[in-house]
């Protein structure tokens, strides 16, 4: 804008040189009218490039949270035909077993009927999403609080639930879940010592310390369960509850894992 001001201003200048005053005057107001004019020009194509963005940003708003939407429909519908799918193959084996069953049959299944199970036919677990990974080595010394343990080497890993390049689980589908996680310390002139726990979105679901000593051959390990519901989405890890000493030992002779499995939906 400047630029073109000079640009006119110096054109102005060479075309009046040699006027008398009063042809001059009357050459800069109408020269300074041009400039006023291109002036409200320009203002009015700014006002208008900026209700363009304005509506341009109001639009992409819109297509985002319609974008949200379709997302979210496609994961229940997901869900929904995996769960239909998993009902219509439980009725075709009951309905195929039915058939192939006569009289004799009948009485032998009554003489032979097994206990009660704790969990009834009907909901019987479907294990459709399992993962178990460990450490490849033992981690470094002196790790600080709330660190990350990222297990590295994944044994299984159905349902894609767990990430092997950040140590985090995040659930493939809504259910109620078993964890099992360990730790290991051998002998070290640290004292070594590490206490771990598990985190559902953030918050504590269990915790588990192990220690050893300074001299001497001394390998110490030790492991727990949880059991948590968990929703679609949701992240569950492992990390350190505090400053550990020495390393968290990890080698064919002992391994520092962490597993998961769901048990029902």
């Amino acid at each position: 804008m400047t630029v073109v001001f000079c640009l006119i201003l110096h054109l102005i200048i060479s075309t009046v040189s040699g006027l008398d005053s009063d042809v001059w005057k009357k050459e800069i107001d109408k020269r300074l009218s041009l400039l006023e004019e291109f002036n409200v020009h320009l203002q009015e194509e700014n006002a208008n490039l900026r209700s363009l963005f304005s509506e341009t940003q109001r639009e992409n708003k819109i297509l985002k949270r319609e974008l949200n939407d379709i997302v979210e429909r496609v994961s229940k519908c997901e869900e929904v035909i995996l769960r239909q799918g998993e009902d219509t193959h439980r009725t075709e084996e009951t309905s195929i077993e039915a058939m192939e069953s006569n009289d004799d049959l009948q009485i032998s299944s009554r003489e032979n009927q097994p206990s009660l199970r704790i969990v009834p036919p009907d909901s019987y677990p479907v294990s459709a999403v399992a993962f178990y990974g460990y450490l490849s080595k033992s981690s470094a010394r002196n790790l600080s609080p709330h660190h990350t343990i990222v297990y590295d080497t994944v044994v299984i890993n159905r349902g894609n639930g767990y990430n092997q390049g950040d140590g985090i689980f995040i659930a493939p589908v809504t259910g109620v879940y078993a964890f099992h996680f360990s730790v290991c310390v051998v002998t070290g002139p640290e004292f070594p010592w590490a206490s771990l726990e598990i985190t559902h979105n953030g918050n504590i679901l269990g915790s588990i310390f192990e220690e050893s000593l300074a001299q001497g051959n001394g390998y110490h390990c030790s492991s727990t369960l949880v059991i948590s519901e968990v929703q679609t989405g949701d992240h569950v890890f492992i990390r350190t509850h505090e400053n550990t000493r020495g390393p968290i030992y990890s080698e064919p002779r002992g391994r520092t894992s962490f597993s998961g499995w769901l048990l029902y939906r």
